[in-house]
């Protein structure tokens, strides 16, 4: 049994950190708050070996130095779970993401578990243990932590260090272990975490969008995205995303028309709006043919829903058989863009994904292959 020990000092912090570096895998989480900030708040930084553990308490001033080298010690495995947001965070103080890396949740999506498998769901189907879920939502910047919420937040890596071996083994028994590879990969790609403040309007839901709308939600957007990092706020604190595209589609020219948005938030001062009009301006100065494209995937393709319908049913069948998350095969995008006739850049018919379904798709749509019901079951015949 683990005790509960949490680490707040630098001599311990660098006896523990010594101690890890003779471990060949590591389990790793995080405790963070970032509901009313830009960057989200590390709280809490939980490790565990097979026979060791411990919480280490950023907050207390201590010296991280000898934990950020761990992170990038390519001698041993960093094992997440839902690994992205935790990245995210050591990236944004690191400028580095912690390698090599293993994400049980993406492993489990290829043993039959769907799609973002939750922690203790794993917990419970390899461990057979429930666990509580009563410090889930507690206030991770209060201190001292209580024990519960010690006993919570290094429950996350005491079991998921036991479920790895588990997991691993079923992926290597059905031969995906490079399918897993492959996916985990894309995880340590830094784009993922870097954001482009003149690229952040990509991230904008906009129905029906117009090329003059998207040139001045293009310069708002990142007007808004450097204040809300100077401010360290979330976006949506600052301004809505649907206001954004009603201040692009309204493109004021005063104060007095600004106002009059629905929406607009009271607490911006004269001086911020004035600097959204003179966003606006310069964006309106933009020569047309320098206008953003509207994306081709901005509107869903129109296609037979006979036909698409048709395609989710083959999607269903081959996720039953192969074990694998529909989400993870493909998306209904994707199914759209092969009933269009544009199949050329599709991830379905490359690798494991082409194995899996995409050479069913290609069966199908030559009438080569149908689908029926027996026993209560898809099937597939072959005519």
């Amino acid at each position: 049994m683990y005790k509960i020990n949490i680490i707040k000092d630098n001599i311990t912090l660098k006896e523990f950190c010594n101690k890890c570096n003779k471990e060949k895998v590591l389990a790793i989480d995080t405790e963070f708050i970032r509901e009313n900030t830009y960057y989200p708040i590390l709280c809490l930084i939980q490790i565990a070996s097979e026979n060791f553990s411990a919480a280490i308490d950023p907050l207390s001033r201590i010296d991280m130095k000898p934990l950020w080298k761990l992170l990038t010690n390519k001698k041993i495995l960093k094992v997440f779970h839902a690994a992205r947001q935790d990245i995210e965070i050591f990236f944004n103080i690191t400028g580095k993401i912690p390698d090599p890396i293993y994400d049980t949740q993406i492993a489990a999506m290829f043993c039959g578990f769907g799609d973002q498998v939750s922690y203790d769901r794993l917990v419970n189907k390899f461990l057979g243990i429930m666990l509580s879920k009563e410090s889930q939502y507690s206030n991770w910047l209060q201190r001292p932590l209580t024990y519960n919420q010690l006993k919570y937040a290094l429950s996350d890596v005491n079991y998921l260090i036991k479920v790895f071996p588990l997991i691993k083994k079923r992926i290597r028994d059905t031969d995906r272990e490079d399918w897993v590879e492959k996916e985990i990969q894309y995880l340590k790609n830094k784009n993922l975490y870097s954001i482009n403040s003149n690229e952040i309007w990509q991230r904008i839901k906009i129905k029906n969008p117009k090329k003059d709308v998207l040139n001045v939600l293009k310069f708002i957007a990142e007007w808004r995205e450097v204040e809300c990092k100077k401010r360290n706020i979330p976006r949506n604190r600052l301004i809505r995303d649907e206001i954004l595209v009603a201040i692009s589609t309204l493109k004021p020219t005063n104060i007095s028309s600004i106002k009059k948005i629905r929406g607009i938030p009271k607490f911006l001062s004269d001086d911020d709006l004035k600097k959204v009009l003179k966003v606006i301006k310069i964006a309106l100065d933009v020569e047309p043919t320098k206008w953003p494209e509207i994306p081709k995937n901005s509107k869903k393709l129109n296609v037979d829903k006979g036909s698409l319908e048709m395609l989710k049913l083959l999607l269903s069948y081959c996720s039953q058989e192969s074990g694998l998350a529909e989400k993870l095969i493909t998306d209904a995008d994707e199914l759209r863009f092969i009933l269009n006739g544009q199949k050329e850049k599709l991830k379905v018919f490359k690798g494991w994904r082409n194995e899996v379904f995409g050479k069913y798709v290609n069966l199908l749509l030559n009438g080569k292959i149908a689908l029926t019901i027996k026993n209560n079951k898809i099937k597939k015949l072959e005519l």
